[in-house]
């Protein structure tokens, strides 16, 4: 027998029937039953394991913050480069960049579980960690809807779904908010600029893409084709944003905002409307996100 776990009532039916098969006398099929989890990931896979995850590997850092969210950052046995939040990621071991990553530090830490990124690990080092026998979980949220089913689905491989849920109604309650802030309000168009060089963007698909126009942002790079992308300066001067974002901290801000003062055409230029925006909270998709929604928002806000 198979059970699905994807809500705290799910656990909570599992040990029903687990008391009831225990009266009945049938105590080691009780425990199989009871140690039967599976959800389904970002990737339409399902994910089985024969108990709840107690060593486990995060592959990027939004999938790190995601098991701290969901209560299960003491399970957490390796992350990879740049995995700096919550403080205490810091001191757990790395297994290499989420495209390098360290395969032997990984089987040295005996995972029963590894969280992966479907758009930023490599096709094929997912591949191999499955062929090697460890149940991988992928992620790939592409909606600010998405974050509350990965905790949920994350605290059930986990058994931290009270702790999940906690998050999870926080996290709605704050983008309920934000929804009813900025509905209605004037448009404001945007060029959201991910890397310098080659200039690159986001299209409508991506996370940051929902942020801004949750906002009330207008991307002028939406109908791009690839979920980012490098674009051309021409099609930036034709469409001649009214806001300028670069998704970068204080060095990357001073550097690539400076670039932009050779464009004095541009509205976005002759108007000192270029700003930084925090890369962590923007490009990370985990609960954070809604604290880089709040900087997109106030950006806009004070354009307006």
């Amino acid at each position: 027998m198979r059970i699905t776990t994807t809500s705290q009532s799910a656990v909570s039916s599992i040990r029903k029937i687990c008391l009831i098969i225990v009266l009945t006398g049938n105590l080691f099929y009780a425990f199989n039953v009871a140690a039967s989890i599976e959800v389904v990931d970002d990737s339409g896979l399902s994910v089985v394991l024969k108990q709840p995850a107690r060593r486990i590997v995060s592959l990027a850092p939004h999938a790190t913050e995601l098991l701290f969210a969901a209560g299960a950052g003491q399970q957490v046995v390796g992350v990879v480069d740049f995995s700096d939040y919550p403080e205490s990621a810091k001191s757990i071991t790395s297994v290499g960049g989420y495209q390098s990553l360290d395969y032997e530090k990984i089987i040295s830490l005996q995972p029963d579980l590894i969280v992966a990124w479907k758009s930023g690990n490599p096709a094929g080092s997912i591949e191999k960690l499955k062929k090697m026998g460890i149940p991988v979980f992928i992620t790939e949220a592409r909606m600010l809807d998405d974050i509350p089913g990965l905790l949920m689905r994350i605290g059930g491989l986990t058994d931290t779904q009270k702790q999940a849920q906690k998050v999870i109604d926080q996290y709605n309650k704050h983008l309920s908010l934000l929804r009813q802030q900025n509905k209605n309000k004037k448009k404001v168009s945007v060029f959201y600029q991910i890397w310098q060089q080659p200039l690159m963007t986001v299209n409508s698909e991506h996370l940051i893409n929902k942020i801004i126009t949750l906002c009330g942002g207008v991307n002028i790079f939406a109908d791009m084709a690839m979920l980012s992308g490098a674009v051309g300066m021409e099609d930036i001067l034709i469409q001649n944003p009214d806001v300028i974002m670069i998704n970068g901290k204080e060095k990357r801000f001073k550097d690539w905002g400076s670039a932009w003062g050779q464009w004095k055409q541009l509205k976005a230029v002759q108007e000192k409307q270029i700003f930084k925006v925090n890369p962590d909270t923007m490009s990370r998709h985990s609960p954070r996100i809604l604290q880089g929604a709040d900087e997109v928002c106030g950006i806009l806000d004070s354009v307006r």
